[in-house]
C-alpha cells in the first residue's frame, strides 16, 4: 500500500474535503472494503489530521503506523472523520527502531477511555474486527466519512510473510470485496465484544504483496511490542 502513496492520496484527496492536507505526510493508507457503518462509539477510534487511523492506549497516548508520517492532531473517540468526540494536539512522536509501530503524544489528556493492549497475539480463526475511514472499494476508491467496521478471521502469521510480517505480527483474512486499503494505516485489529474490546494490531499494509488492497491485511502485532510500548508510556 505504501508503493503508491502518492496516486492514493490523490484519489483521496479529490474524493474527500479536506484530505489534501495528507498529501503533506508520508505514508500508506489502508481502509475497509465490504465493512458497514460502524455499530458502536469507539472511544478509543483516532482518525489523524494526516488522514491515517490511531488507537487510544493512554489518556495521553496513540498507537498509529511508522510510515503515516507525522500529524498535528487527531479526533479521538467519534464515528465522524471532521466531527465529533475530542480533539487533541500532538506534539511529539517516538518510533520503535526497526519496526511500522509509532507512538503519538498528546499535549493534553483526553477523557476517553483508551483501549486495552493485548499481552498474546489471537488464535489462528479467531474472529478480528478492523477500523477505519478508508476505501470502501478499489481501485476505484470512495471514501467515507462515518467510521466502517468489518468482522475477519485471523490467520496464521506465517500467511503474511510474503507481505514483510513476522511471528510476532498479526496476519488478516481478505479477498476482492472483504479487505481493508487505502485510508486507515495506524488504525486498529480488535478482539472482543460490544464495548469490551482489546487492541491486537495496527494496520501495516497488504499481507501477500501482490497488491495494494484486496487481500489479506498485515497488522503490527501489539503484543510483541507491549513492553517498549508501557516504558515508552509510563
Amino acid at each position: 500500500m505504501r508503493k503508491l502513496l502518492s496516486t492514493a492520496l490523490a484519489v483521496l484527496a479529490m474524493a474527500v474535503p479536506g484530505i489534501a492536507q495528507a498529501q503533506q505526510s508520508p505514508g500508506a493508507q489502508p481502509g475497509i472494503i465490504g465493512g458497514t457503518t460502524a455499530t458502536e462509539t469507539y472511544s478509543f477510534m483516532v482518525s489523524l489530521s494526516n488522514g491515517c487511523g490511531g488507537s487510544l492506549v493512554a489518556p495521553q497516548w496513540i498507537v498509529t503506523a511508522d510510515h503515516c508520517g507525522s500529524a498535528s492532531q487527531g479526533r479521538i473517540g467519534s464515528t465522524g472523520k471532521y466531527s465529533g468526540g475530542e480533539v487533541g494536539r500532538i506534539d511529539r512522536r517516538i518510533t520503535r527502531p526497526g519496526t511500522d509501530l509509532t507512538l503519538m503524544h498528546l499535549s493534553t489528556a483526553v477523557r476517553a477511555t483508551p483501549v486495552p493492549m493485548a499481552t498474546s497475539n489471537p488464535a489462528a480463526n479467531t474472529t478480528a474486527r478492523l477500523l477505519g475511514w478508508g476505501c470502501t472499494s478499489w481501485p476505484s476508491c470512495s471514501t467515507p466519512v462515518t467510521l466502517r467496521q468489518i468482522d475477519l478471521r485471523v490467520l496464521p502469521s506465517s500467511s503474511c510473510y510474503a507481505g514483510g510480517g513476522g511471528a510476532g505480527d498479526v496476519c488478516v483474512s481478505g479477498d476482492r470485496t472483504h479487505s481493508a486499503c487505502h485510508g486507515d494505516s495506524g488504525g486498529p485489529a480488535i478482539v472482543g465484544t460490544t464495548g469490551n474490546w482489546t487492541l491486537v494490531g495496527e494496520t501495516h499494509g497488504p499481507g501477500d504483496n501482490n497488491g495494494e488492497c484486496a487481500t489479506s491485511t498485515l497488522y503490527t502485532g501489539i503484543a510483541q511490542h507491549l513492553t517498549w510500548i508501557r516504558q515508552q508510556i509510563g
